[in-house]
């Protein structure tokens, strides 16, 4: 005779006893677990922070690097630009060095200028007169706005830039517009926007000039 035996109890009694001995195992090891996990944790955090603090520090020096070249590009760009027109003006015959703005103050900036000397004219890129060097130090050089005597025909008077008047000037001069007014060296000043107008003494007449000197160009030329 056939005897079909069932151990599935037997199967689920011999597993249950086991329980509580996982239970007793976990209870026993909470204590070790609760150090463990957070130092763990812990080393993770600082090295997957130390890792994304490299990373941010390598991109900032990139990012820091890519600017300087951009800058360098842009003052370059800037300065063969203004080569250029100085070239295509036909007012300069002197020797120039190109210059950078490194700052602007009242009544005057300052350039780069490695090699300046003082009372050295400074052009715009029109070979325009915008003022002269009044100081070296160094590679840079300060520039003034400073007054200059203006030739126009055979008259002289004075213009300071940045006003842009010819003052000074006879009040029988018969100077007209568009005749050109020069520093006594040959820079261009500009050109009569208008004929000379008598000024309240009677006796001496001004004039306001047109295409003078870009005072907020960012490249000036400093005559050698």
């Amino acid at each position: 005779m056939f005897v079909q035996l069932d151990l599935s109890h037997s199967h689920r009694r011999r597993r249950w006893w086991l329980l509580p001995l996982v239970l007793a195992a976990v209870l026993l090891a909470g204590p070790w677990l609760a150090a463990v996990v957070p130092g763990t944790a812990a080393s993770i955090d600082r090295f997957v922070g130390a890792r994304y603090t490299a990373q941010i520090d390598a991109l900032q020096t990139e990012n820091f690097t890519l600017h300087q070249q951009l800058a360098r590009s842009a003052d370059a760009l800037a300065e063969n630009d203004a080569l250029r027109r100085l070239a295509g003006c036909g007012r300069v015959s002197a020797a120039v060095a190109p210059a950078r703005v490194l700052a602007r103050g009242v009544g005057g900036f300052t350039l780069a200028c490695p090699g300046a000397v003082s009372g050295a004219a400074v052009l715009d890129a029109g070979g325009r007169y915008a003022g002269i060097v009044t100081a070296v130090d160094g590679d840079t050089c300060t520039v003034a706005l400073v007054r200059t005597a203006g030739l126009c025909g055979a008259y002289a008077g004075l213009v300071t830039p940045g006003t842009w008047q010819l003052t000074g000037l006879p009040a029988d001069c018969g100077l007209a517009a568009g005749d050109v007014v020069t520093t006594p060296s040959g820079d261009w000043l500009g050109t009569l926007a208008t004929a000379p107008m008598p000024d309240a003494d009677g006796l001496t007449a001004s004039a306001a000039l047109a295409d003078t000197a870009d005072l907020c160009a960012s490249v000036y030329f400093v005559k050698k």
